[in-house]
């Protein structure tokens, strides 16, 4: 059922649901084009590096649970507002980190303030839409991550090289207290209920529903996607520093991939209102594991780089909004009060893999190279596409 206040101002709710993915997206995506710069100017070396890419995942894998909870009890407003305050105070910490040890911090404190604000704002979605259109919804907030996605790669890699990495971090810090304040004009989402479960028994409910076979495969879907995608995000910029392709350019190629995350998050959110989760979310698996596959053969071409990288974005946005919605879709018609503690959940798992992905990244580049690592990581995305065919159907 939709919450009274979506009614109202379920528009102004998007939107500013929508800035605050964006922005998160934005300084988090940011880092990746540059790592080759920050590896040299700090004497990291890549498999190193790969765990400050991941410790950001860590912090928002295992916080998702506890913030859930939070959320399924005391609300969404709250998390939301001081999660992206204290990722803006990690993007901050990072503009003047100068050691590996800082720079672990750093990421690890936006992860926390990360894992605060995802996994509430895809919650708070999901108590403003019912199924016929909940889809919609979360293709809409799964957009603005491929938009923060495109432009944190563009941002990253072009005014990285103009200005310098910390300058980038030091306005993005900035934008991110400023959308802070602008949160606070977000209204309550939490359905009220007349009796509240403790936390405890709220834990145990939302663990229970992951016994369910559509819950546990939609969980290991976004899990793999998640690991195969990132650690291919991870290895790109090395594969085309090797190849001779500037900062700048390999910040403009991951362009292409975020745009076809973004439109396919949005288009598969709409056609599963319509013809179900599963079919679509078949056929991106398949379509961006044979894309990543495929990195293996596809010669050093900028331009065709970034074509073949645009279809391994099918399995970021449409595999998020379609794992998420099914997940929801699930709750919703159990308990609405388990609804935070259960995405929680859902995201810890997911995000677990995100983190293990420019870790094993970074293993597979040191010894085995870029194409074969592109390889290696397209193998996790045709499991996933497996248990995708294995799925139950969601219905009304």
């Amino acid at each position: 059922m939709i919450h009274p206040l979506a009614t109202e101002h379920r528009n102004r709710q998007m939107l500013l649901l929508s800035v605050g993915t964006f922005c998160v997206f934005l300084a988090m995506l940011s880092l990746i084009p540059l790592l080759p710069i920050v590896s040299e100017e700090l004497n990291i070396s890549k498999s190193s590096l790969g765990w400050v890419a991941g410790v950001f995942m860590i912090c928002m894998a295992f916080l998702q649970i506890p913030f859930g909870l939070l959320s399924d009890r005391f609300g969404r407003k709250r998390i939301i507002v001081v999660g992206i305050l204290v990722f803006g105070t990690g993007v901050a910490m990072l503009s003047v980190s100068h050691s590996f040890a800082a720079l672990l911090v750093a990421r690890a404190i936006s992860g926390v303030g990360a894992a605060m604000f995802f996994q509430t704002s895809f919650t708070m979605v999901g108590d403003m839409y019912d199924f016929h259109e909940r889809g919609k919804g979360m293709g809409i907030l799964a957009a603005a991550t491929g938009l923060g996605t495109v432009s944190g790669y563009s941002v990253g890699g072009v005014l990285g090289e103009l200005y310098g990495w910390r300058i980038v971090f030091i306005w993005l810090a900035g934008f991110a207290f400023v959308v802070s304040m602008l949160s606070l004009m977000l209204h309550e989402t939490k359905p009220k209920s007349q009796e509240e479960h403790p936390l405890g028994k709220l834990l145990y409910l939302s663990l229970d529903l992951f016994r369910t076979r559509t819950i546990m495969f939609s969980t290991l879907v976004g899990m793999l996607c998640m690991m195969a995608v990132v650690g291919a995000s991870y290895v790109l910029p090395f594969f085309a520093l090797d190849s001779g392709i500037s900062t700048a350019s390999t910040g403009l190629l991951f362009i292409p991939y975020a745009i076809t995350s973004s439109l396919g998050a949005s288009s598969c959110g709409w056609l599963s209102d319509t013809v179900g989760r599963k079919k679509p979310l078949v056929a991106v698996t398949l379509l961006g594991g044979t894309a990543l596959l495929l990195f293996s053969h596809v010669p050093a071409s900028p331009w065709l780089i970034a074509v073949n990288f645009a279809f391994v974005g099918l399995c970021f946005g449409p595999v998020v909004t379609l794992s998420t919605t099914i997940l929801v879709d699930e709750v919703v018609r159990t308990d609405t009060r388990i609804l935070a503690t259960t995405m929680g959940t859902f995201n810890m798992v997911r995000w677990l893999g995100g983190a293990l992905g420019p870790v094993l990244g970074g293993v597979f580049l040191d010894v085995y190279g870029a194409r074969t690592a592109f390889t290696l990581l397209a193998g996790m995305i045709f499991l996933a596409a497996v248990f995708s065919i294995g799925l139950r159907e969601t219905k009304c």
